[in-house]
């Protein structure tokens, strides 16, 4: 909660996913395993090991909103 307000303080926008959401964007079902997750994370991003949960998460939901709002550039409206 407190890196959201300091990010509304700055006037930095802020998204939130949630783990379905984040998890469908990843894996194409949004009741996949966390296991499920992390492999798809590794094989999308080249990575030569599965990152550690936590990592898996937050690289999971980076996906989710790259994809989400692909083409983007900074300060361009949603």
């Amino acid at each position: 909660g407190v890196a959201i307000a300091c990010c509304a303080a700055a006037g930095v926008p802020v998204y939130e996913y949630s783990p379905r959401r984040a998890k469908q964007n990843v894996t194409g079902w949004g009741a996949a395993p966390k296991e499920q997750v992390a492999r798809m994370v590794k094989s999308v991003l080249g990575l030569a090991e599965t990152p550690p949960p936590d990592a898996t998460d937050a690289l999971a939901l980076a996906l989710c909103h790259a994809h989400t709002h692909r083409g983007l550039r900074p300060g361009e409206p949603l």
